[in-house]
């Protein structure tokens, strides 16, 4: 589900402070005009980074590396990996994938106790996120 590249979105961009790819999401949203997650409101931008289980509307289960920058790897329920940007755009959650020219946006709520949310796509499919111990590299053989 092409969708869920956001937030199912994982496995290759590791981006650290003052790295390259830090420069390229900085980039990304100085042309899109959107702000970087930061923030305490609800959404990735709250609980980021970390490894998290994503359990879509259809049941499969990806799961999602938020690295330090804002960047993203993720592997999905077929264990196809992929990873690009995060950013605001318009008060949801944005997801670019390296390599594409749309962005897959979602609406997140808000985080509950356990660390975990919902957040809904453009399409209307709710997804639930749920933060896991490890690495993405500790869950590849789960999807």
């Amino acid at each position: 589900m092409r969708t869920f590249i956001a937030i199912g979105t994982a496995l290759a961009l590791a981006a650290c402070n003052g790295t390259a790819e830090d420069a390229e999401t900085t980039e990304v949203a100085a042309e899109t005009g959107d702000t970087m997650l930061e923030g305490d409101a609800p959404g990735f931008e709250a609980v980021a980074p970390g490894t998290y289980q994503v359990t879509r509307s259809g049941g499969e289960v990806d799961y999602i590396e938020i690295h330090p920058g804002m960047t993203f790897s993720r592997v999905d329920a077929e264990g196809n990996a992929t990873g690009g940007v995060i950013f605001m755009k318009g008060g949801k959650t944005c997801f670019l994938v390296e390599g594409d020219e749309d962005e897959a946006c979602f609406e997140d709520g808000p985080t509950q106790p356990d660390g975990s949310m919902e957040t809904t796509s453009e399409a209307g499919d709710v997804s639930t996120v749920v933060p896991v111990e490890g690495s993405l590299e500790d869950h590849v053989g789960d999807t």
